[in-house]
């Protein structure tokens, strides 16, 4: 009954790029959980230059539906990646509550949606579902830096798809124009946080295409490199190794003076001037990649997304 459905305007971003073979079943479920527990809700499909029939199975979705859904459209001008997807969604979705979807991937049961917005109304302004299996090696490589790295005390990990209230969304926009990591942001915008695990052991694995790996892995290098002092901390570390080799290069030095020991003439002051020159130049790599650090921040606040056109499907 209408009466027992959530009063709450809710937004669902989806993310499209060449996903023709899952985009029109993955829609339909969606939809289904929305139109049985909310009365008003929307979805923004967000093309990030999808090449096969992807575009085309939004559309029989939406022409298939027996209660037509609100459903927008997004066409990016050409490839730009998941996170620059997203933002072109979130900035134009209008709910109180935003679903973000960054995979056409339900490996997860449609009760974890309503579950994950339950959470949301006991206080909390973002909410993640994580996959307990199918996490990759590289990614849990990448959050175990990112983690240690971190200069928040806020943790991360792979999730398959989030909730974020609006008074969450203002409070990133706030602290930046762009925002160059969703996940970094929501857990470092000082509001509270949860994740929900879930079980997927019994889903088969998906194979993920060259070009969104390599553009994740590029992403990845530049929020170690914003969002962590991972390159600070090795190159510090590199520092002390080198400065206790200095020191005890100088110690054996004043140890041949007092002692009877002669080495090969020539040879501590070598040494001597070489683990000085590696300690200053490694000192000069530290500060060279907090200025790096800097720079890097300062040109994502100026990166936006390029947007062809917005096309209201409903």
């Amino acid at each position: 009954m209408t009466e027992n459905k959530e009063k709450n305007f809710v937004s669902c971003v989806v993310y499209l790029h060449n996903e023709g073979k899952a985009a029109k079943e993955f829609l339909t479920r969606i939809c289904g959980v929305m139109q049985e527990h909310f009365e008003k809700f929307e979805i923004v499909c967000v093309n990030d230059g999808c090449v096969d029939d992807t575009i085309a199975q939004v559309e029989a979705f939406v022409a298939e539906a027996k209660v037509k859904p609100v459903v927008s459209l997004i066409h990016l001008s050409y490839y730009q990646g998941v996170e620059s997807a997203m933002n072109a969604g979130r900035d134009l979705a209008v709910g109180d509550f935003l679903f973000e979807f960054d995979r056409c991937e339900a490996d997860f049961e449609a009760s974890l949606i309503l579950e994950v917005y339950r959470r949301a109304l006991e206080g909390y302004d973002v909410v993640a579902a994580a996959p307990k299996y199918d996490v990759s090696l590289t990614s849990k490589l990448f959050y175990l830096v990112y983690n240690w790295g971190s200069r928040y005390g806020g943790k991360i990990r792979q999730e398959r798809f989030r909730l974020i209230s609006r008074r969450a969304i203002n409070r990133v926009n706030q602290m930046n124009t762009y925002i160059p990591y969703r996940k970094a942001m929501y857990m470092n915008c000082g509001l509270r946080t949860d994740t929900i695990c879930y079980d997927n052991k019994e889903v088969a694995k998906k194979h993920r295409n060259r070009e969104e790996w390599g553009n994740r892995s590029t992403l990845a290098a530049d929020t170690l490199i914003i969002f962590t002092s991972v390159l600070e901390k090795l190159s510090m570390m590199v520092s002390v190794v080198l400065f206790g080799a200095l020191m005890v290069v100088f110690g054996y030095l004043i140890y041949s003076i007092f002692s009877k020991v002669r080495p090969v003439e020539g040879w501590l002051s070598i040494m001597a001037l070489m683990s000085f020159g590696f300690f200053m130049v490694s000192v000069m790599l530290t500060l060279i990649l907090k200025y790096l650090s800097v720079l890097l921040n300062m040109g994502f606040r100026r990166q936006r997304y390029v947007i062809e056109g917005v096309e209201k499907l409903t």
